[in-house]
């Protein structure tokens, strides 16, 4: 059998004790573990000693479960352990943490050494996809760590309690992380609890709500001085009926009632996150959907900013992300057409900013802008720029779009289908925007899509460059 191995290295600005508390938690293992990797802890929570069991369960592919068991051992607090699979994909899996102290905080060393089954067959595997699906977890991990660990800054001179109704999912952390740097005061309104803390800081407080029902919004929203509602429910824009994740559950109805819970809680300023094409007889629901929404805010008698951004990229997004994960364990992109629409990608980041800008400024009340990013390209070009970034090289297929949604039919049955019929029609929409309103009233320089890929995905990253494979 082959072995394997990965190294991965990063300083966090926390002292030992508190890194040791940190990492051995099984508790945490959710935090800094894909979401797409559907994470389940299955036992009784403790931190880390010598001879525990853990067991949990993963859903990489299609929401089908996989069951992972293992043992905790060599506990040496708070400087190391080691947990090694007693059941799961891998033949042998063996990974050791460590922690030293360092100037301005403390080092985090894993190493983990691995076989795969199957003989020639697992080592195949493991170059075509296994290594990179590592290498992208462990690239998340390494994000989800610097975000959890990062500083609070002072709190600012005029203080305000912002909620993020959203707040634990893409768009909605990345403003929420956003306003805790400005030093607002942070509350995550979501439906998961304690599950949606994720990579976000221990300082910003979460509030269960479940905004597909009116009982206990307004008092979630007690204290709240303003509201941003970035709404989008579990594996969009994949809709799934009969779990109530449709785009007029949640982003038309859930809005109305958050909207009508902040008038009657004193909620005094409201920012919603529609979409660029959202309009009354637009062609697709998922816009009359969002065009439902504004309604609602306009209608609200608070003040109001709107904004329409186009296809929003970044380290945590399910668009651009999902080719990429294509082509880390297909030997090439599928495409859902020619790739020839236009859009304008915008990095997430400046999506943050601009929304929090937005919430600051006298010339973001009471306007609806489309915002997108600095440059117009084809959904071709994107790709291919991602695909060059991350260092992945594999052609890209397209393929006539009456095939791919007959082939995105039965996925359909999946437990967390990958693609249904309607997403293919999501993925292949156009979206473009005229950006001169939003950069008149708010202004700022926009990154560029190479930029913001580089940011998370290119060599000079600290993800990537932290984690060696041998």
């Amino acid at each position: 059998m082959t072995a394997f191995a990965i190294s991965a290295s990063q300083v966090i600005p926390a002292d030992l004790d508190r890194t040791w508390a940190f990492f051995s938690d099984p508790a945490n293992l959710r935090r800094i573990t894909p979401a797409s990797l559907g994470f389940e802890m299955r036992t009784a929570l403790a931190p880390a000693h010598e001879g525990q069991l853990i067991e949990y369960t993963i859903r990489p592919i299609a929401g089908i479960p996989l069951r992972w068991r293992t043992r905790i051992e060599a506990v040496d607090a708070p400087r190391t352990f080691s947990d090694v699979q007693l059941e799961g994909p891998y033949r042998r899996w063996v990974h050791r943490h460590t922690f030293t102290a360092v100037d301005g905080g403390t080092r985090i060393d894993d190493h983990i050494e691995y076989e795969l089954p199957f003989g020639p067959l697992g080592r195949l595997a493991h170059r075509l996809a296994v290594k990179a699906q590592l290498q992208a977890i462990f690239a998340f991990r390494a994000e989800a760590v610097r975000t959890i660990f990062e500083p609070g800054p002072p709190p600012a001179a005029s203080r305000r309690t912002v909620a993020v109704a959203g707040g634990s999912g893409f768009v909605g952390s990345g403003i929420a992380m956003e306003l805790r740097r400005r030093g607002e005061r942070v509350v995550v309104l979501t439906s998961r609890g304690a599950l949606a803390r994720g990579p976000l800081p221990d300082d910003i407080e979460l509030r269960t709500v479940d905004i597909r029902q009116s009982d206990g919004l307004a008092s979630a929203l007690d204290g709240i001085d303003r509201l941003v509602i970035s709404l989008a429910f579990p594996g969009s824009p994949i809709e799934q009926p009969r779990r109530g994740n449709t785009f007029l559950e949640v982003d038309a109805m859930g809005t109305e009632r958050l909207v009508a819970a902040a008038k009657e809680a004193g909620v005094r300023r409201v920012l919603y996150l529609s979409g660029a094409g959202a309009a009354p007889d637009a062609r697709r629901h998922w816009f009359r959907a969002k065009w439902r929404a504004e309604e609602a805010v306009r209608a609200s008698g608070m003040d109001w900013t709107i904004l329409r951004p186009t296809w929003i990229f970044g380290p945590r997004d399910v668009s651009l992300n999902r080719f990429l994960g294509f082509a880390r364990i297909l030997p090439f992109v599928p495409m859902t057409n020619s790739g020839r629409q236009l859009l304008a990608p915008i990095f997430i980041d400046d999506v943050a900013a601009i929304a929090a800008d937005a919430l600051a400024s006298e010339s973001g009340r009471n306007r609806v802008f489309e915002i997108g990013g600095p440059e117009t390209l084809s959904m071709r070009e994107i790709i291919a720029r991602a695909l060059r970034v991350a260092g992945i090289r594999r052609p890209i297929l397209p393929a006539p779009s009456l095939l791919v949604k007959l082939a995105a039919l039965p996925m359909t049955l999946l437990p967390s289908p990958p693609l249904s019929p309607d997403a293919v029609d999501f993925i292949n929409q156009p979206a473009t925007v005229d950006m001169g309103p939003v950069l008149a009233a708010l202004p700022r320089t926009l990154t560029t899509l190479d930029d913001g890929l580089a940011t998370y995905l290119g060599s000079a990253s600290p993800e990537s460059t932290s984690v060696t494979f041998s």
